[in-house]
């Protein structure tokens, strides 16, 4: 208790308040930084990988395949782009600068030299860059020496990798035949996160369109609210006020809706507080009105290529402690220390160094300590039961009549609210839409793309088994995932 005290007392000296005019930027760097599977886009460069062993010139002498490689690559070329030529057991960065060029080295039989190209090397060296890629292979991994095909899950770590932090994978398929064997070779692209109007899956969906598709993720659901205007949110309005006029709970202009840029969470800075917004439900309720707290969210869990979405639930935390050391955690990187070196050369806080945050938080390295590192994994949090409720009737209704495309999650008043149930009314209270169960889908018909029959009878299942255990694989399994916050914080 006494170093509690001892940091407030040190952070209100100089002035610092959580709560001050940062407080919405400072509500989604905390959102960021305690969503576990929330991937920022990044800018990296995106990469090609093209297979050329030795047993795909078949396909690639397609006409439609063929084109299909020359169209990537010109959409993709000027972004950046660094090709990669897999052959010969080797990733080798090819310098070409336009399709022709490339299509020449497609065209050369001399190009495919042997059987052995590195796809499950290539898949890794994708994880490991964090960017987005497109590698076009027959996903056929050959062992050496012994020239078998791998049939085993030889993809399942790097896909379970990508797929655990948040990002995609989407298969397009092109058959082709090589003798008498019906073959598939795949337009694989790898994307960081899921929504990014430049990324490379919207470059080149256009020239996808005619092909079969499978994506894995576990988060193959969109969310979309729909509000009446950008600075009104979902929770309840009077129908028969004027724009702007009809906001019971005093919204402030601070507000955030962060689904807008693809951050599913929103603050609402209410004028109001707890005691009153809670005489108003009273009131209104009389009415059959302000029943929810929050309404118009909608998620589409139409894509079940991967998980069947089940069931959802609501959760209330009073985050208020655990955001105040977030919130000072971040403004000690402000403080560092001037560090000199002492008589005998050690390092030491310079005599004149007089923040007295500075001398808190760090040591005499300069380093922060470990304490002011902020840990989401030992967050202090404080459930709030008897707050909220998710509406499942609503949910199921919506489910059923908007055939899964549209599905209302709306937030009820639980029976037994009542003031007294927020122990602390000032608190900054956080509501999470958790996704509770999903199903592997394992029986998506869309999985058979990922097998097929060779010459000597025998079926290839290193793709399928990589992409079934990956689906099946529990820290994979979107169960008790939050997918959508809600912050709100009175009397602003």
């Amino acid at each position: 208790m006494v170093v509690v005290v001892k940091v407030v007392i040190l952070f209100d000296a100089i002035g610092f308040d959580a709560y001050d005019s940062n407080l919405s930027s400072r509500v989604k760097d905390y959102h960021i930084a305690t969503t576990s599977n929330l991937t920022l886009i990044t800018s990296s460069n995106p990469s090609l990988y093209i297979d050329f062993s030795d047993g795909i010139q078949k396909a690639f002498k397609e006409p439609v395949i063929n084109k299909l490689i020359s169209d990537c690559f010109n959409s993709l070329y000027g972004a950046n782009l660094t090709t990669f030529r897999l052959g010969d057991d080797k990733i080798t960065q090819l310098s070409i600068t336009n399709s022709t060029e490339l299509g020449e080295l497609i065209s050369d039989s001399k190009n495919y030299k042997d059987k052995y190209a590195p796809i499950q090397k290539a898949v890794e060296e994708i994880v490991n860059k964090a960017n987005d890629a497109l590698i076009i292979t027959d996903f056929e991994e050959v062992q050496k020496g012994s020239g078998e095909i791998l049939k085993t899950a030889y993809l399942k770590e790097s896909f379970t990798t990508w797929i655990g932090k948040g990002n995609t994978i989407h298969f397009f398929v092109a058959d082709y035949v090589e003798g008498k064997v019906n073959k598939h070779i795949y337009f694989t692209l790898f994307i960081v996160g899921s929504k990014d109007e430049n990324n490379m899956l919207s470059k080149l969906n256009p020239y996808f369109a005619s092909l079969p598709k499978f994506e894995l993720s576990n988060q193959a659901f969109n969310l979309n609210n729909k509000y009446p205007s950008a600075r009104m949110g979902g929770n309840f309005y009077e129908s028969d006020a004027g724009p702007g006029k009809d906001n019971i709970l005093d919204l402030k202009d601070s507000y955030v809706n962060g689904l807008k840029s693809d951050i599913p969470y929103e603050f609402y800075p209410f004028g109001l507080d707890w005691a009153n917004i809670s005489t108003t439900h009273e009131s209104y309720i009389e009415h059959n009105q302000f029943d929810h707290f929050f309404r118009n969210l909608f998620i589409d869990l139409n894509n079940e290529d991967s998980y069947i979405y089940e069931d959802f639930e609501v959760k209330v935390t009073d985050v208020t402690d655990d955001f105040l050391h977030f919130a000072r955690c971040t403004e000690a990187l402000n403080h560092k220390p001037k560090i000199v070196k002492g008589t005998n050369g050690e390092d030491k806080f310079s005599d004149d160094e007089m923040d007295d945050i500075a001398l808190y938080c760090y040591d005499s390295h300069g380093k922060i300590k470990s304490e002011w590192e902020y840990n989401n994994t030992k967050k202090n949090t404080n459930e709030l039961p008897e707050v909220f409720l998710l509406n499942q009737e609503l949910f199921k209704n919506t489910k059923k009549d908007s055939e899964k495309g549209a599905v209302e999650l709306g937030i009820l008043f639980d029976p037994k609210f009542k003031v007294e149930n927020i122990a602390n009314p000032d608190c900054l209270m956080r509501v999470d839409i958790i996704l509770v169960s999903a199903k592997p889908n394992i029986s998506n018909p869309l999985l058979e793309n990922f097998k097929w029959i060779n010459s000597k009878g025998e079926t290839n299942l290193g793709l399928y088994q990589s992409i079934k255990t990956t689906l099946e694989e529990p820290s994979v399994v979107p169960t008790n995932k939050v997918i959508y916050s809600y912050y709100i914080k009175t009397l602003q």
